[in-house]
């Protein structure tokens, strides 16, 4: 599973905004491995998953994301919106 995560907004959401991802998988998947940005994360300290309902969660202040940034077109004014983003990956067997 792969969750991008986008941050639309002028600040960055950092730790003490608190997000938080959860999701039940099914199929429910054993021997998880998660990331975030390509860096795993530990069981228990950063996320918890139930292995027998498939419930999994990241830990509030876990997660991070950049804020967007804002480009105007110096011909015609338009705005351009590019999302912060982050990308958690959960991978496990079936």
């Amino acid at each position: 599973y792969t969750f991008i995560i986008q941050n639309y907004g002028n600040t960055d959401a950092t730790v003490t905004d608190n997000v938080s991802v959860t999701d039940t998988f099914d199929p429910v998947l054993q021997n998880i491995a998660v990331s975030l940005d390509g860096v795993p994360l530990t069981e228990n300290t950063q996320y918890t998953y139930n292995a027998a309902s498939g419930v999994f969660t990241t830990l509030p202040s876990v997660i991070t994301v950049p804020a967007a940034t804002y480009t105007r077109d110096t011909t015609t004014g338009a705005i351009t919106i590019d999302p912060g983003t982050a990308t958690l990956t959960v991978t496990g067997t079936i």
